[in-house]
């Protein structure tokens, strides 16, 4: 089972990582600023990897505790969830980096709302898969 729960983590991350980088991109075009600074490619997929991993041993873990599957899918989903809205409280109380690039320093008000979405990334990606690795 556990294995199950290991592809789709890894599987997940890495789409996760992908839609990341393809958001920051789409954001740099559209608002002129470069925040990528502080969320290049290997920070998102290691951030992304690390939701997914953290997840996938949680929810083995519960599912071998609890034999009733849809209480332990239920439960590994509400953590997730918890943990992807605890994630936006803890970037918005987060400090502001410091940017080399001048613009970006200059509209450093804007960096949290653009980190905010990175939050519910991987948990998506995690429950959009999964019905393809997990059997209900």
């Amino acid at each position: 089972m556990f294995k199950s729960f290991f592809f789709l983590a890894v599987v997940s991350g890495i789409f996760s990582s992908l839609v990341s980088l393809i958001y920051s991109a789409v954001y740099k075009s559209m608002v002129e600023i470069d925040f990528t600074e502080a969320t290049g490619y290997l920070h998102l997929l290691n951030f992304s990897l690390m939701i997914t991993l953290g997840i996938s041993i949680l929810s083995a873990g519960i599912t071998a505790v609890i034999k009733k599957k849809s209480v332990a899918a239920f439960l590994s989903n509400f953590i997730l969830s918890g943990f992807s809205i605890a994630l936006v409280f803890y970037i918005l109380k987060m400090d502001d980096p410091i940017f080399k690039n001048k613009d970006s320093m200059d509209m450093i008000d804007y960096f949290k709302t653009y980190m905010i979405p990175f939050a519910f990334i991987p948990a998506l990606s995690w429950f959009s898969f999964k019905p393809l690795f997990i059997n209900s």
